[in-house]
């Protein structure tokens, strides 16, 4: 049986998904304040959600088009490159230039597929931002998502880039790092099996 278990974390990834998107659809009344990490990821959201309001774009038949100009927005955003690091953690120093490329595109890819399937099907919910912590080039942004039934507390962390942009390299829903869900798993799948059956397993779970 394969050790390759990341249905519960991916369920948990469609959700904060969805709420990072809904965090700029929805902007809480309150603003003023706004830093540029927020702003930055308020304009993002912004842009996705001229996507999604496009006329043209919308239906089966116009889908490559708008997840192609989706995809973009994602990668601008979300450094994948980070995140994969941070979720192999220990395993990444040993990987070579090319498993790391390899593991970089399929990790990405696979974070992807989930992102683009949820920010399709947004919902109504309101989002208010609570606080933030800015020291030096690095950034958490802490929110909270209201629904009909439950609230919902989410937080994002960000790092400066050379040029100034910030990116988002881990998420935290109700206290648990998305970033940290994955180095466990992986790091558990890497004590009993090789990296290229972890690539495979990768691989598998894009094609489902």
């Amino acid at each position: 049986k394969s050790c390759f278990t990341l249905e519960v974390l991916m369920k948990q990834f469609r959700i904060i998904i969805l709420i990072f998107f809904v965090v700029c659809i929805f902007p809480p009344v309150n603003n003023a304040c706004a830093s540029s990490v927020q702003d930055e990821l308020k304009v993002t959201l912004d842009q996705i959600l001229k996507i999604l309001q496009d006329k043209s774009l919308k239906g089966e038949d116009a889908t490559e088009k708008r997840r192609t100009s989706l995809r973009k927005l994602i990668h601008d955003k979300f450094s994948f490159d980070k995140m994969s690091q941070l979720s192999l953690a220990k395993h990444w120093k040993a990987r070579s230039d090319e498993e790391k490329k390899t593991f970089i595109d399929l990790f990405g890819q696979l974070l992807e597929q989930t992102y683009i399937s949820k920010i399709e099907s947004y919902s109504n919910e309101k989002v208010i931002f609570l606080k933030e912590y800015v020291t030096d080039k690095k950034a958490q942004v802490d929110t909270k998502v209201i629904t009909e039934t439950i609230e919902i507390p989410i937080d994002y962390r960000l790092y400066q880039t050379n040029n100034g942009s910030w990116m988002v390299y881990d998420v935290i829903i109700e206290g648990v790092s998305l970033v940290g869900n994955y180095r466990s798993q992986f790091d558990q799948i890497l004590q009993k099996q090789s990296f290229e059956k972890l690539i495979e397993d990768l691989k598998k779970k894009i094609e489902t």
